[in-house]
């Protein structure tokens, strides 16, 4: 399969991946759905449950030993012919092994390096370990999520939103400012400082004014008409119908005309009425309200499991998330109308090692050789 057919916008650009673990891999794999030349650098060892492998599509994967006597060496002439090379390691890892910026880039002024950590290059924490957790909790980020207590969003918002998504725009507007230069750069991007450039709305009420905080903030969940609630057959639904011509939809499907709608954003009256939404919708099974609110514009939604996806109508016609077999996967996005993205299929591991070495340069013998004293596999 040709893995960067031409049509897609970063078709021809060589991405040379050493990341581990899941934002790294996200970050490529999203640069891949838009055609770029993914070679994914794996390690000879392989974790008992490795994100990376099921992040895999259109890419190519290569296995070298990084810690191995030549493994830097290698990797330093995969980069020579790389647009960008992506990292997820603590700070001065890469120096140790001589494949740090200023070796690489001044042997390849051309290449993007491209630096994805937690905390960033520099500042009082680089050091220290963490995940997606300590990061939103420094940015502030998760101190606004939930209702009694800060509720960790999974690793979406911080791995792979404040992480892998705006490190992915970072190599691509390094790339659009290197087409006017011709020279790379270090992005350099910190999970902290991409979760709290998500929190800039909450920022904007905070100085403004008027930040309710957690637990109080209308989109917390707290208020009766924004939030989740159980159905009788144990499924969930979801409502958000902030706006008055929303809110008066929404009342009306629960029944619950009586309900003074001028009271809508007085936090006084909250908890009472929430009790009673909640006792409305617990007393039908989710399909009921998926039922009624599709006639309405109360916007009231199922929240489905995973394993439902594909079935969801919208979904479904819109592919976005899709079956193939016993798997599911997420279709790429944002969809462009003239070079739309593709997924390719997922990378076999370490089926490309010798096709890029060779790429690189290395003759059959010195391949043979590499992988002799295990250097690559």
């Amino acid at each position: 399969m040709d893995r960067a057919p031409t049509g897609r916008p970063l078709h021809g650009v060589r991405v040379l991946d050493l990341s581990t673990l899941g934002p790294g891999p996200f970050c490529s794999m999203l640069l891949a759905d838009f055609g770029a030349d993914v070679l994914h650098v794996e390690r000879p060892s392989v974790a008992p449950f490795d994100p990376s492998a099921h992040l895999s599509r259109g890419k190519r994967s290569a296995v070298v030993d990084l810690r191995s006597p030549r493994g830097a060496e290698v990797i330093g002439r995969l980069a020579d012919r790389s647009d960008v090379l992506l990292e997820s390691n603590r700070p001065g890892t890469m120096e140790r092994r001589g494949l740090g910026p200023d070796v690489l880039c001044a042997r390849n002024p051309r290449l993007i390096y491209a630096r994805l950590t937690g905390w960033g290059q520099d500042g009082p924490y680089a050091d220290r370990a963490g995940h997606d957790i300590n990061y939103l909790a420094i940015s502030g980020a998760l101190g606004v999520i939930g209702e009694d207590r800060p509720v960790p969003p999974l690793a979406m918002l911080g791995d792979l939103a404040a992480g892998s998504v705006l490190t992915a725009f970072g190599i691509v507007t390094a790339l659009l400012e290197r087409a006017a230069t011709g020279h790379g750069q270090v992005v350099d991007a910190a999970i902290t400082d991409g979760a709290a450039l998500l929190s800039s709305a909450w920022l904007a009420e905070l100085n403004a004014g008027v930040w309710a905080g957690r637990g109080r903030h209308l989109l917390s969940g707290v208020a009766p008409f924004y939030g989740v609630y159980a159905c009788s057959d144990g499924g969930w639904f979801a409502v958000g119908a902030i706006e008055e011509k929303f809110y008066a939809q929404f009342l009306d499907v629960l029944g619950l005309a009586d309900v003074d709608r001028s009271t809508q954003l007085n936090p006084r009256t909250w908890p009472a009425l929430r009790a009673r939404v909640a006792g409305a919708f617990a007393g039908r099974p989710r399909p009921h309200w998926e039922t009624v609110f599709a006639g309405v514009d109360g916007c009231g939604t199922p929240v489905l499991d995973l394993d439902e996806l594909p079935d969801d109508p919208h979904l479904a016609a819109r592919g976005t998330v899709v079956r193939d077999g016993d798997r599911i996967s997420a279709a790429p996005a944002p969809r462009l109308s003239r070079t739309p993205a593709r997924p390719g299929s997922p990378a076999v591991r370490g089926a490309d090692t010798a096709a890029a070495l060779t790429d690189a340069g290395y003759t059959e013998a010195e391949i043979a050789a590499l992988v002799a004293d295990g250097t690559v596999a």
